[in-house]
């Protein structure tokens, strides 16, 4: 009995410290359940996050070797297409062309150095010559087979005398499949088309007039 008696007596101390312990505890239980859901919510936010997360990156891991398949064909069928184009206008200087797979940078073979050489470090013309076959290349590739007609701002204005009418003889072959349109400031091209139309310039000058209504300044 004296030791039920002092079981008791200490449970009672403990029972009495513990609501001490509770009533000095300065969080509501209220809160720390409603702080428990929050957290329940925020985690399984997290998890769908987490979930969305490998989604994307998946995606974007296919997506980046779509882009790079797609790339690579692009730039094999540029160069068979590019290729025969840059060899006739300059003349066979240049016969092999390199296109990169990641950023359609363009390189030409060159004779006198024996080596690759960027298009940048060419001269205008040839430059220009280059960039024209890579239009029209890419206008093949992204049409399939549909035939928009091409309107053309003197592509050919930096080419002498030589390359310019090898450059338009290109378009002539061009334009059995494609409606090509020219426009040009200069004549010496109007032989070789099929057909020349000459637009007027504007022919009104300012007569130095105030317009109707308008009170001088």
């Amino acid at each position: 009995m004296r030791d039920a008696e002092g079981a008791l007596d200490r449970a009672r101390d403990d029972e009495a410290n513990a609501r001490a312990r509770v009533e000095q505890n300065p969080v509501d239980a209220e809160e720390v359940a409603a702080l428990a859901e929050r957290l329940a919510s925020w985690q399984a936010e997290l998890a769908a996050l987490r979930r969305r997360e490998r989604v994307y990156a998946l995606t974007l891991r296919e997506i980046n070797a779509a882009e790079q398949a797609t790339m690579q064909r692009a730039t094999r069928y540029l160069e068979r297409r590019m290729g025969p184009d840059v060899t006739r206008v300059t003349g066979g200087r240049y016969r092999r062309v390199r296109v990169d797979d990641t950023n359609l940078g363009i390189d030409v073979f060159s004779p006198e150095r024996n080596d690759w050489v960027p298009v940048g470090e060419l001269s205008q013309g040839t430059l220009d010559v280059v960039y024209l076959a890579a239009r029209l290349g890419l206008v093949r590739l992204v049409t399939g087979d549909r035939r928009p007609p091409l309107v053309l701002d003197d592509p050919f204005v930096t080419l002498d005398t030589e390359r310019g009418p090898r450059a338009l003889e290109l378009l002539r072959e061009i334009a059995t499949d494609f409606q090509v349109i020219y426009l040009t400031t200069s004549d010496r091209y109007d032989a070789l088309a099929d057909r020349v139309l000459v637009l007027e310039g504007p022919t009104i000058v300012d007569e130095d007039r105030e317009p109707e209504g308008v009170a001088p300044a």
